[in-house]
């Protein structure tokens, strides 16, 4: 088995040395991955700032200083309704 690794390990240097693979790699980063991950991020930021919001609000009502297991079990339920797809309900 280390004669096979060894092999395969020569033939990744190999690869990643060649110019011509770098270059192909730079290409399907710029117009395929950037793109994709950008898209990606755009439809998520909306959803980030609405979770983030969701939780200054469950902090503001429950103080997580002085009663930490009230604000984990709140923001849980949060999280949970949202995956369920359920609307988040305001108040205990």
């Amino acid at each position: 088995m280390p004669i096979l690794r060894t092999l395969l390990f020569h033939a990744a240097r190999r690869i990643a040395s060649d110019e011509r693979v770098q270059k192909k790699a730079a290409q399907t980063y710029r117009e395929e991955i950037k793109p994709r991950a950008e898209a990606a991020w755009s439809a998520a930021k909306p959803r980030i700032e609405n979770t983030r919001d969701d939780i200054k609000k469950i902090a503001d009502e429950t103080r997580p200083t002085n009663e930490p297991g009230r604000f984990a079990g709140r923001a849980a339920k949060r999280i949970f309704d949202e995956v369920k797809g359920e609307k988040p309900k305001t108040g205990d």
